[in-house]
Protein backbone atom coordinates (compact mmCIF):
# COMPACT_ATOMS: atom_id res chain seq x y z
CA UNK A 1 0.00 0.00 0.00
CA UNK A 2 1.15 3.58 -1.17
CA UNK A 3 2.16 6.14 1.76
CA UNK A 4 0.05 9.20 1.57
CA UNK A 5 2.42 12.33 1.58
CA UNK A 6 1.53 13.27 5.04
CA UNK A 7 2.68 9.65 5.92
CA UNK A 8 6.26 10.18 4.23
CA UNK A 9 6.77 13.22 5.74
CA UNK A 10 6.47 11.67 9.44
CA UNK A 11 8.15 8.79 8.23
CA UNK A 12 11.18 10.77 6.81
CA UNK A 13 11.11 12.47 9.79
CA UNK A 14 11.48 15.54 7.80
CA UNK A 15 10.25 19.45 8.46
CA UNK A 16 8.73 19.25 5.08
CA UNK A 17 4.75 19.33 5.27
CA UNK A 18 2.71 17.90 3.12
CA UNK A 19 1.88 20.72 0.31
CA UNK A 20 5.73 21.31 0.26
CA UNK A 21 6.21 17.42 -0.59
CA UNK A 22 3.10 17.32 -3.19
CA UNK A 23 4.88 20.33 -4.77
CA UNK A 24 8.45 18.60 -4.79
CA UNK A 25 6.91 15.58 -5.94
CA UNK A 26 5.29 16.50 -9.27
CA UNK A 27 7.89 19.14 -9.94
CA UNK A 28 10.41 15.68 -9.89
CA UNK A 29 7.09 14.09 -12.33
CA UNK A 30 7.32 17.06 -14.73
CA UNK A 31 10.95 16.99 -15.29
CA UNK A 32 11.41 13.45 -16.12
CA UNK A 33 9.32 13.38 -18.79
CA UNK A 34 11.70 15.52 -20.05
CA UNK A 35 14.65 13.51 -18.87
CA UNK A 36 13.67 9.67 -19.89
CA UNK A 37 14.58 7.98 -22.18
CA UNK A 38 11.65 7.11 -24.21
CA UNK A 39 11.24 10.23 -25.94
CA UNK A 40 9.44 13.02 -24.26
CA UNK A 41 6.23 12.53 -21.91
CA UNK A 42 4.85 16.04 -22.52
CA UNK A 43 3.60 15.85 -26.25
CA UNK A 44 -0.36 16.64 -25.89
CA UNK A 45 -2.94 18.58 -24.45
CA UNK A 46 -4.23 15.44 -22.52
CA UNK A 47 -0.64 14.93 -20.66
CA UNK A 48 -0.74 18.29 -19.35
CA UNK A 49 -4.12 18.33 -18.06
CA UNK A 50 -3.56 14.43 -16.50
CA UNK A 51 -0.28 15.93 -14.61
CA UNK A 52 -2.40 18.47 -13.39
CA UNK A 53 -5.20 16.34 -12.75
CA UNK A 54 -2.91 13.76 -10.88
CA UNK A 55 -1.78 16.46 -8.54
CA UNK A 56 -5.32 18.11 -7.96
CA UNK A 57 -5.12 21.85 -10.27
CA UNK A 58 -8.28 23.47 -10.19
CA UNK A 59 -9.09 26.74 -12.32
CA UNK A 60 -9.07 26.44 -16.07
CA UNK A 61 -8.24 23.22 -18.15
CA UNK A 62 -5.06 23.39 -20.09
CA UNK A 63 -5.42 24.52 -23.50
CA UNK A 64 -3.04 23.73 -26.63
CA UNK A 65 -0.67 26.61 -25.72
CA UNK A 66 -0.35 25.00 -22.25
CA UNK A 67 2.21 21.81 -24.37
CA UNK A 68 4.58 24.19 -25.45
CA UNK A 69 4.68 26.30 -22.26
CA UNK A 70 4.82 23.40 -19.53
CA UNK A 71 7.95 22.25 -22.06
CA UNK A 72 9.64 25.60 -21.40
CA UNK A 73 8.55 25.43 -17.65
CA UNK A 74 9.95 22.11 -17.40
CA UNK A 75 13.32 23.10 -18.72
CA UNK A 76 13.90 26.00 -16.63
CA UNK A 77 12.82 23.57 -13.37
CA UNK A 78 15.18 21.22 -14.83
CA UNK A 79 17.94 23.77 -15.11
CA UNK A 80 17.02 25.28 -11.35
CA UNK A 81 17.54 21.61 -9.90
CA UNK A 82 21.33 21.86 -11.93
CA UNK A 83 21.68 24.59 -10.31
CA UNK A 84 20.75 23.25 -6.63
CA UNK A 85 22.90 19.97 -7.46
CA UNK A 86 26.02 21.71 -7.98
CA UNK A 87 25.11 24.23 -5.04
CA UNK A 88 25.04 27.13 -7.00
CA UNK A 89 22.17 28.85 -5.32
CA UNK A 90 22.97 32.18 -6.69
CA UNK A 91 21.86 30.77 -9.54
CA UNK A 92 18.80 28.80 -8.91
CA UNK A 93 17.65 31.79 -6.67
CA UNK A 94 17.54 34.14 -9.72
CA UNK A 95 15.88 31.46 -12.28
CA UNK A 96 13.23 31.08 -9.23
CA UNK A 97 12.47 34.30 -9.17
CA UNK A 98 12.09 34.85 -12.61
CA UNK A 99 9.94 32.16 -13.20
CA UNK A 100 7.97 33.07 -10.79
CA UNK A 101 7.77 36.47 -12.04
CA UNK A 102 7.13 34.99 -15.72
CA UNK A 103 4.66 32.91 -14.66
CA UNK A 104 2.49 35.96 -12.74
CA UNK A 105 2.94 34.13 -9.01
CA UNK A 106 0.28 35.35 -6.57
CA UNK A 107 0.17 33.50 -3.43
CA UNK A 108 -3.24 33.36 -1.56
CA UNK A 109 -4.87 31.13 1.10
CA UNK A 110 -7.45 29.03 -0.26
CA UNK A 111 -9.40 25.93 1.18
CA UNK A 112 -11.16 23.36 -1.19
CA UNK A 113 -12.25 19.94 -1.63
CA UNK A 114 -12.22 19.32 2.00
CA UNK A 115 -8.39 20.76 2.94
CA UNK A 116 -7.83 23.25 5.17
CA UNK A 117 -6.62 26.43 4.41
CA UNK A 118 -3.07 25.91 2.40
CA UNK A 119 -1.44 28.29 -0.63
CA UNK A 120 -2.24 28.58 -4.03
CA UNK A 121 0.79 30.36 -5.13
CA UNK A 122 -1.54 31.82 -8.52
CA UNK A 123 -4.57 32.48 -9.88
CA UNK A 124 -7.82 30.04 -11.47
CA UNK A 125 -7.77 31.59 -14.86
CA UNK A 126 -4.28 31.26 -14.85
CA UNK A 127 -3.06 29.24 -18.10
CA UNK A 128 -2.47 25.57 -16.34
CA UNK A 129 0.78 25.06 -17.43
CA UNK A 130 1.68 28.48 -15.70
CA UNK A 131 0.06 27.69 -12.33
CA UNK A 132 2.18 24.37 -12.55
CA UNK A 133 5.36 26.08 -12.85
CA UNK A 134 4.49 28.37 -10.35
CA UNK A 135 3.76 25.69 -7.48
CA UNK A 136 6.70 23.67 -8.58
CA UNK A 137 9.15 26.73 -8.42
CA UNK A 138 7.85 28.16 -5.07
CA UNK A 139 8.20 24.53 -3.73
CA UNK A 140 11.74 24.41 -5.23
CA UNK A 141 11.89 27.76 -3.59
CA UNK A 142 11.38 27.03 -0.23
CA UNK A 143 13.76 24.47 -0.33
CA UNK A 144 16.10 26.88 -1.64
CA UNK A 145 15.26 28.91 1.28
CA UNK A 146 15.32 26.47 3.93
CA UNK A 147 19.12 25.42 2.92
CA UNK A 148 18.29 22.02 1.65
CA UNK A 149 18.38 22.85 -2.21
CA UNK A 150 20.75 19.96 -2.90
CA UNK A 151 18.22 17.37 -1.66
CA UNK A 152 16.84 17.59 -5.29
CA UNK A 153 18.94 15.57 -7.36
CA UNK A 154 19.37 13.23 -10.35
CA UNK A 155 20.05 9.81 -9.65
CA UNK A 156 23.12 8.41 -9.54
CA UNK A 157 23.30 5.54 -11.48
CA UNK A 158 24.91 5.96 -15.01
CA UNK A 159 21.74 4.39 -17.18
CA UNK A 160 18.93 6.84 -15.03
CA UNK A 161 19.11 10.73 -15.28
CA UNK A 162 15.62 11.18 -12.92
CA UNK A 163 15.00 13.84 -10.45
CA UNK A 164 14.26 13.10 -7.21
CA UNK A 165 13.69 14.55 -3.79
CA UNK A 166 16.34 13.18 -0.93
CA UNK A 167 14.08 12.73 2.48
CA UNK A 168 16.82 10.92 4.34
CA UNK A 169 17.50 12.17 7.56
CA UNK A 170 21.39 12.37 6.46
CA UNK A 171 20.56 13.21 2.63
CA UNK A 172 22.15 10.05 1.64
CA UNK A 173 20.04 8.46 -1.02
CA UNK A 174 21.72 8.24 -3.75
CA UNK A 175 19.42 6.59 -6.62
CA UNK A 176 15.40 7.74 -7.44
CA UNK A 177 14.59 3.85 -6.68
CA UNK A 178 16.56 1.88 -4.34
CA UNK A 179 14.60 -0.96 -5.43
CA UNK A 180 15.70 -0.55 -9.87
CA UNK A 181 18.59 2.04 -9.98
CA UNK A 182 20.07 1.10 -6.38
CA UNK A 183 19.62 -2.61 -6.76
CA UNK A 184 21.41 -2.45 -10.55
CA UNK A 185 24.28 -0.64 -9.23
CA UNK A 186 24.93 -3.17 -6.03
CA UNK A 187 24.33 -6.29 -8.42
CA UNK A 188 26.93 -4.74 -10.82
CA UNK A 189 29.48 -3.78 -8.35
CA UNK A 190 29.24 -6.94 -6.51
CA UNK A 191 30.18 -8.83 -10.31
CA UNK A 192 32.99 -6.36 -10.32
CA UNK A 193 34.36 -7.26 -7.62
CA UNK A 194 33.58 -11.17 -7.86
CA UNK A 195 35.41 -10.86 -11.30
CA UNK A 196 38.42 -9.00 -9.72
CA UNK A 197 38.64 -11.77 -7.26
CA UNK A 198 38.16 -14.63 -9.82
Amino acid sequence: MALTLRERAVRSQSSFGADLLEGLTACAELINTGRSGSGDGLRTVADVQSLGDRYAFHGRPAGPPDVARLRAHRARLDAVVTACEAGDEEAAVAMLNALLAQTGAVPQIVAHDGRGPHIHVSRPAAPLADRMAAHFAMSLADLVVAGEGDRARSCASPTCRAVFVDLSRNRSRRYCDSRTCGNRQHVAAYRARRAAAG
